[in-house]
């Protein structure tokens, strides 16, 4: 049973303190209390890019050269993946996706139905109205 306890008399260290740079009874270092800064200085600089015709020039180029390049019928599209099986749940949302389109004529033809109805109204007031000074003047 011996060697079973909980260590008394015995280093705190289960390492070579020594291994590490300090001895017996050195002081530690001391603790840091605050948080280490967000981002390291920068001692050199970013270099400004470079800006002029012969840049633009070489940009178009890259761009209309990768166009060309996604153009070809060799060109592989990433295609989007399809479970094994349809989720009950996708389905229905895809149905909501097609029915929550707003469509702006749908929109528009609305509007102007109830324009169209507050117009008559109002149409209907003013007959009345005038129907009414009509009789009252005679």
């Amino acid at each position: 049973m011996a060697g079973s306890g909980r260590g008394r008399g015995r280093a705190s260290f289960t390492f070579n303190i020594e291994a590490i740079g300090f001895s017996k009874g050195a002081v530690l270092p001391d603790v840091v209390c605050k948080p280490p800064p967000l981002f390291p200085s920068t001692e050199n600089k970013p270099v400004p890019l470079k800006t002029g015709e012969d840049e633009d020039y070489m940009l178009a180029l890259k761009q209309e050269f990768r166009g060309a390049m996604k153009r070809l019928p060799y060109f592989l599209a990433v295609e989007e993946e399809h479970e094994a099986i349809e989720r009950y749940s996708k389905r229905y949302m895809d149905d909501e996706k097609e029915h929550s389109a707003w469509t702006p004529a749908f929109f528009c033809r609305i509007v102007n139905q109830i324009l169209q109805q507050q117009l008559q109204v109002q149409n209907q007031k003013r007959q009345r109205i005038l129907s009414l000074k009509v009789t009252w003047m005679c």
